[in-house]
Parts: structure tokens; C-alpha cells; sequence
């Protein structure tokens, strides 16, 4: 185990109410204290001797103290990346002529693009929605910043698996990803909605690209694995997740999403509370007892739905969460009042 870097849900603001979102537009914004990210970070420091970071969201930008953020990162000799929407970017590159040791110490940043035409992404996640990513990918490749495209993949844009592929290659991209969506527990997911079959098929398109591109292409974890003991990247320990209330979770498909009651905890701790590496020793035992419950499960045959061999669906539904079954969705209903744009009146101005 070697843990490479610390996460952080800064915040869960957003701009969009995407349909695949685990977010509840209908609840109050939180963003995670910074005072949170500093213990963490200098933990992260002192006990893993840690280099790296990565900050997520929402829209990471959103969170009104991100620039502070930044700066601590880079005080404490940190490089760091993040996952964006791409409607901020200018106020990023703003920023960085601030404090260029803001953009020496960026790795690269990956961009959510689910569609490689506008009327597919804008489906998803709002008009206006594609543009703003082409407008992000331009900035970032006139100011030399690497750039990952990322794909959630579901029903709606499953189609356009090889279309994505060439987009990503014609606009410089140095990584396509294809992450696999996760139920919401919402009526949405009946739309998202892929066979284990389908995401199968899925999967073999994507090796396909792999092999044809030039362009790094990844499936995260997620995605069918023969072997039904195996071991995750989060359950490797290879990044701490930080949710947006200061748990130490998983991962992130597990942050935020609604849990069945009785069901098993997810969180080696809260960092308001507690220090990063005794949550730590905490969810260590948590993916130890996990670990153990699958083992017995495969000895006694109770493994016998193809969903079981999807790591991540595997995991939701061991922990009480909703996840894909053969007849749809299973576990938890999430009840959520969730409208397109509904946080866009609450923001804050960004300048």
C-alpha cells in the first residue's frame, strides 16, 4: 500500500444539475473548511510523505475560498490537479497570473465532457454546457496546461464511445477517461440505465480504442472483472478521499450517496474531529471487514449475479447504497427535489 495522494470534495456547489449527479440541489451548498485541508494536507505530509493532491466538487472553483486553497497546497510543496466543468476557467488562469506559483505547481486538469457533439452533452448537463468546455480546452491549450477529457458513460452517450475518442485526439487531449456512471437513487437512473451485458459491450470498445489511439485512454475502476476478490484502487489505498463534510470515505462513488438504515458505515472519521491517519487505521478496518464479507460470500456461492463481478456496484450494494441490478436499480431511494439550475440563483459571482 502506498498512499500517492489526498482527495478533496471541496464543495458541492455547481453551475449545472447534471442527471447523473449525487448532489442534492434542493439542500444548502456546503464547501469543506479549509482548515480541514491544511490539517490534512500536513498530515498527508508528515505520516505519507505525500507530494500530490486533487481537488473535486461540484465545481472546485465555486468554493469561495480556492485560491486560498491552492496557495496552501503549494506553500506545503504539494503539485496538484482537478476535475472541473470548465465554466471557470478563465478565472483560474486570472488567478494564476496572481501567483504563477499557482500554475507552476498544476499537473493538468480533467475536463467532464460527456457528449463529442454540443446536443448530446447539453442533454446531459445543460445548454450551453459543451461550449464551455471547448472554450476551457482552448485557454489550456494556449497556456500549455495538460488536460484529461473525462466521460461518464450511461445510456444517453454510450453511442459515441469511438466519436469521443477522436474528439479527444483532434482537440490535444492527454487522457481520455471512461468512467462508469453509478445509480443516483433517483427516477433519473431509469434513463442512465445499462445491461451487464451493455456495459460488457462497453468495455470491449473502449479496449478497442486503446489499442487503435495514439491517446492515453483509461476505464476507472468500476467496470467487470472475472475474478470476483480483487482489489480496488481505493481499497489499495492509493488516494485518501475527503468528502465535502470533512469524512474520510472510500471513495468517492460513495460520498454522499444516501445509505439504507441499519446498513454499513463508509467513514473512518470526521477530520473536524479527528486526525487523518487515525481515520484512517479506521477504514482500514472498515475495507478489512468488506474484504472479509465478500470472501465469505464467494466461498458459499452467494456470488452468483453478474453485477457482483462490477467492483464498484459490488461495493454500493454491500454497503447499503443504491446499485444496478438486472431489473434496473436496487437499494435506497435518494428523495431529492432536483431542477436544472436550481443553485444558479445562490452562487456566488465569481470575479
Amino acid at each position: 500500500m502506498a498512499v500517492e495522494w489526498v482527495t478533496f470534495h471541496l464543495t458541492d456547489r455547481c453551475q449545472l444539475d447534471c442527471q447523473h449527479c449525487l448532489r442534492d440541489p434542493a439542500l444548502k451548498p456546503k464547501d469543506l473548511s479549509i482548515e480541514v485541508v491544511r490539517r490534512a494536507l500536513l498530515d498527508g505530509k508528515r505520516v505519507y510523505r505525500a507530494t500530490h493532491t486533487a481537488f473535486t466538487g461540484g465545481e472546485p472553483t465555486l468554493h469561495p475560498d480556492f485560491a486560498a486553497v491552492i496557495d496552501l497546497a503549494v506553500e506545503l510543496g504539494y503539485t496538484w490537479h482537478m476535475v472541473s466543468n470548465g465554466h471557470n476557467m478563465q478565472w483560474l488562469f486570472d488567478r494564476f497570473r496572481e501567483k504563477p506559483a499557482r500554475r507552476a505547481a498544476m499537473t493538468s486538469v480533467t475536463l467532464s465532457l460527456d457528449g463529442a457533439d454540443e446536443r448530446t452533452h447539453d442533454e446531459i448537463r445543460g445548454a450551453g454546457s459543451f461550449m464551455a468546455v471547448m472554450k476551457a480546452v482552448t485557454l489550456c491549450t494556449a497556456h500549455g496546461l495538460p488536460f484529461v477529457l473525462q466521460c461518464a458513460v450511461h445510456r444517453k452517450n454510450e453511442h459515441q464511445i469511438e466519436a469521443m475518442g477522436l474528439l479527444a485526439s483532434q482537440l490535444g487531449a492527454s487522457r481520455l477517461s471512461f468512467s462508469m456512471v453509478q445509480p443516483t437513487g433517483t427516477h433519473l437512473d431509469r434513463d442512465l440505465y445499462l445491461s451487464a451485458l451493455e456495459w460488457r459491450a462497453v468495455m470491449d470498445r473502449v479496449a478497442r480504442l486503446i489499442e487503435t489511439l495514439r491517446l492515453g485512454v483509461s476505464r476507472p475502476e468500476g467496470y467487470f472483472h472475472a475474478q470476483p476478490i480483487y482489489t480496488c484502487e481505493a481499497f489499495a489505498q492509493q488516494q485518501l478521499h475527503i468528502d465535502v463534510e470533512g469524512n474520510l470515505v472510500l471513495c468517492c462513488q460513495h460520498a454522499g450517496v444516501p445509505m439504507e438504515d441499519g446498513a454499513s458505515a463508509d467513514r473512518g472519521g470526521n477530520l473536524e474531529q479527528t486526525t487523518l491517519p487515525k481515520a484512517h487505521r479506521r477504514l482500514l478496518e472498515i475495507i478489512h471487514d468488506a474484504q472479509d464479507r465478500k470472501l465469505q460470500r464467494a466461498d458459499e456461492g452467494a456470488l452468483d449475479d453478474e453485477w457482483d463481478l462490477f467492483p464498484c456496484n459490488y461495493c454500493l450494494k454491500d454497503f447499503g447504497k443504491p446499485h444496478w441490478t438486472a431489473d434496473g436499480v436496487g437499494g435506497p431511494a435518494a428523495v431529492r427535489d432536483r431542477w436544472r439550475g436550481a443553485w444558479k440563483k445562490s452562487l456566488p459571482i465569481v470575479s
